[in-house]
């Protein structure tokens, strides 16, 4: 009854409108449901591996993009943590003992922001270093045009221990990563 009242180009309109409509709509469906993840998103986690070497721990380097791609490399630290002049932890190609790769599905991507942000992780001071204890962990995030990194060895942040847990959740089953016990003050 309708259609028939219609003119005919009002009909146009209205097919041209629910083409349209019909087209961007599974469009909008399948886009990346990450719409709290900033889309500058950069973690880079440095951190002790469950698994240790004769005398020497083994750390796990990561890498998480906002789209969710995920790098690790599994390295023996020669019993020392080297820095770059950006205060980046660094290592040699020949320490490396495993290198591997991973995809976080979006809600995984989106629990680890919140995990970064209820942890206050921005407001944390940089260095909680002292020579008592045996946690550790290097954290840089860079998201919404900021940077902050936090370098942790010794002292124990329960801030820290969290998003390493949270992230250690969403490593491979292989990649077990260990904070360790850190000094409480």
């Amino acid at each position: 009854m309708i259609a028939k009242m219609m003119s005919v180009r009002t009909k146009q309109k209205f097919l041209t409108a629910l083409l349209i409509l019909g087209t961007l709509l599974p469009i909008g469906c399948r886009s990346k449901s990450t719409a709290n993840v900033p889309s500058d998103l950069l973690f880079i986690m440095d951190v002790k591996s469950a698994r240790d070497i004769e005398r020497c721990a083994v750390h796990v380097n990561i890498k998480i993009f906002s789209s969710g791609e995920g790098r690790y490399e599994l390295y023996d630290t020669d019993c020392a943590i080297e820095f770059d002049s950006n205060h980046m932890v660094t290592y040699k190609r020949s320490q490396v003992l495993e290198t591997g790769s991973f995809q976080l599905t979006d809600t995984e991507l989106e629990q680890l922001w919140i995990v970064i942000n209820e942890n206050n992780f921005f407001n944390l001071t940089d260095d909680y270093r002292m020579s008592i204890g045996f946690s550790y962990a290097f954290i840089m995030v860079q998201a919404e045009g900021q940077q902050h990194i936090v370098d942790n060895i010794g002292m124990e942040v329960s801030e820290v221990r969290a998003i390493v847990e949270a992230t250690d959740a969403l490593m491979p089953e292989d990649v077990k990563l260990e904070y360790g016990e850190g000094f409480v003050p």
